[in-house]
């Protein structure tokens, strides 16, 4: 049962690392600011580039960061055990100092869009709860992310309300674009002007990390009280697993609704704004109806059961294929980095763009844990905080 159940993980891990990627290939696309815009968007708002959009912030945007961060939480509680281990405890704060340091580095030198920062910041909050009852973990995280949800609904409905708003987001709209325009031309440039224009956006984005940080332990908290619950490894009931995913199916038809309206309305900026709030604040209602459908899966046989299998290896080295996203974008898009296509790719190109590393990444995770204990970032991550730590599988010696 215990292999089962790190299998899952891996495949929920698995799973985030990829769909992560489809809602990040905007931002490494064009400028920040305009990724998920549709009227700023610089190709235009042609059937197809809409219809991407359209799937990309429905189906995947917030639900796998949020599962991803779930997941994190999770990951604080296995590493770290319960707070009276003095021992793990202090392997877990080594091995959050690290990913502070990767996250830095990532996110100035590599792409701007980082998020091993705040899971870092965030954990060492987190490592405080972790041995919190699951009821008190849920009523913590849940109560954060309300909170903010009603926040960011009152912002919704006062700019459906206010008669004057939509003249002053249309010139913020206009100064952004100009901005981007800007931007656009060192992104462009050499490898020298593209880092130092991605560590000027990285810059501007730190000031948003005291919110970014509370989201990001709300769902860590989440997650670990799901996994103590065993709705994350999949020894909860069908039943509760049916209710979750009626519960997050419906939800999703509502956030699709509330973006079918916004198109239908000529995408005003008001209704975007009530469709990004209802897509943020149901995310862990999807979230949890996805981890629902991957457990039916693990759970059958057949055609099914070959997808959480294919998964698994890509979540074991989840920490090494984020970071090879990013390389591997960034060589595509960044100026002096390699083709140099930054603002050049339409929202098709970069779904097919996506497609094509879920494809490559599939494939070479199963043919590394094949071969290695873990992934090769996970072994220099888990050498640093950890000590000596073995790479290569034992080879299995023939029976005699």
């Amino acid at each position: 049962m215990t292999k089962d159940r790190i299998v899952l993980l891996d495949s929920l891990r698995g799973l985030g690392v990829l769909g992560i990627l489809l809602c990040n290939a905007p931002d490494f696309a064009v400028p920040p600011g305009i990724a998920e815009s549709v009227k700023s968007w610089p190709h235009g708002t042609e059937p197809d580039t809409l219809g991407v959009w359209f799937v990309t912030q429905w189906l995947f945007q917030r639900k796998f960061v949020t599962l991803f961060s779930m997941l994190f939480g999770v990951s604080i509680f296995l590493v770290g055990g319960e707070r009276a281990d003095k021992a793990r405890g202090s392997i877990l704060r080594k091995r959050l100092s690290w990913m502070l340091l990767f996250g830095l580095l990532h996110g100035f030198a590599i792409w701007y869009g980082d998020v091993l920062l705040s899971y870092a910041l965030a954990g060492f909050a987190v490592m405080f709860a972790r041995s919190w009852s699951p009821k008190r973990l849920l009523w913590t995280g849940v109560s954060i992310w309300v909170a903010f949800s009603l926040l960011m609904t009152a912002g919704a409905v006062a700019m459906l309300l206010a008669p004057g708003e939509s003249a002053q987001a249309g010139a913020a709209a206009g100064a952004g674009v100009a901005k981007a325009k800007l931007a656009e031309i060192q992104y462009s440039g050499t490898f020298l002007q593209s880092l130092i224009q991605n560590a000027r956006d990285r810059l501007v984005l730190l000031p948003n990390e005291p919110i970014i940080f509370l989201m990001t332990a709300s769902l860590m908290m989440i997650g670990l009280a799901c996994f103590k619950l065993g709705l994350l490894t999949g020894e909860a009931r069908t039943r509760t697993y049916v209710i979750l995913l009626v519960i997050g199916l419906l939800a999703l038809a509502g956030v699709g609704f509330v973006f079918v309206q916004f198109m239908a309305q000529g995408l005003p900026r008001p209704m975007g704004m009530v469709a990004m709030t209802a897509q943020m604040a149901t995310a862990p209602l999807t979230t949890l109806a996805y981890a629902s459908l991957m457990v039916f899966a693990a759970r059958s046989r057949g055609f099914w059961s070959a997808i959480p299998k294919a998964l698994a290896p890509v979540g074991r080295m989840a920490f090494t294929n984020y970071l090879t996203q990013s390389l591997i974008m960034t060589a595509i898009f960044y100026g002096g980095r390699g083709l140099n296509l930054h603002g050049e790719v339409d929202r098709p190109g970069l779904a097919a763009i996506t497609v094509g590393i879920w494809i490559v990444q599939i494939l070479w995770s199963r043919w590394w844990m094949d071969r290695f204990e873990m992934g090769p970032l996970e072994w220099l991550w888990r050498r640093l905080y950890r000590g000596p730590t073995p790479l290569r599988r034992p080879k299995l010696e023939a029976a005699a």
